[in-house]
């Protein structure tokens, strides 16, 4: 099987073409995806699908750079930024880290991101 790396870079390269369907087939049917700790995960694909589709409508000029990353058999750590342009218009570049899991076919099983809920461009 592929190493955790090698699929996470793969899923960043179809973000970066925004082809849904290609997006959620990185996905276990029963994902469970923390977008953020402390919120309510969501949980299946079908979630992972209207979150993606919410997110996209309000964020262009998108690019997932990855600056560190550790893995084992199954999992990859990581530490980045998301690049990208609010709704508002404003260019914003969003720290964060994560764990993502991958299941023995290679999909994605768990991902917990942790990262600052307020947009960092937000005012007030």
């Amino acid at each position: 099987m592929t190493a955790p790396i090698e699929r996470l870079r793969a899923l960043m390269e179809v973000s970066k073409t925004r082809d849904k369907p290609a997006f959620l087939a990185f996905f276990d049917p029963a994902i469970e995806y923390h977008y953020h700790v402390g919120t309510r995960p969501l949980i299946g694909v079908e979630w992972v699908d209207k979150f993606i589709s919410r997110y996209w409508a309000n964020h262009s000029d998108t690019e997932w750079v990855l600056t560190n990353w550790a893995q084992n058999d199954t999992q990859v750590l990581t530490e980045g930024r998301e690049d990208y342009v609010n709704a508002d218009g404003v260019k914003v570049s969003h720290p964060y880290m994560g764990i993502i899991e991958f299941g023995p076919d290679g999909r994605i099983v768990a991902w917990r991101d942790y990262f600052q809920m307020k947009d960092p461009a937000a005012t007030g």
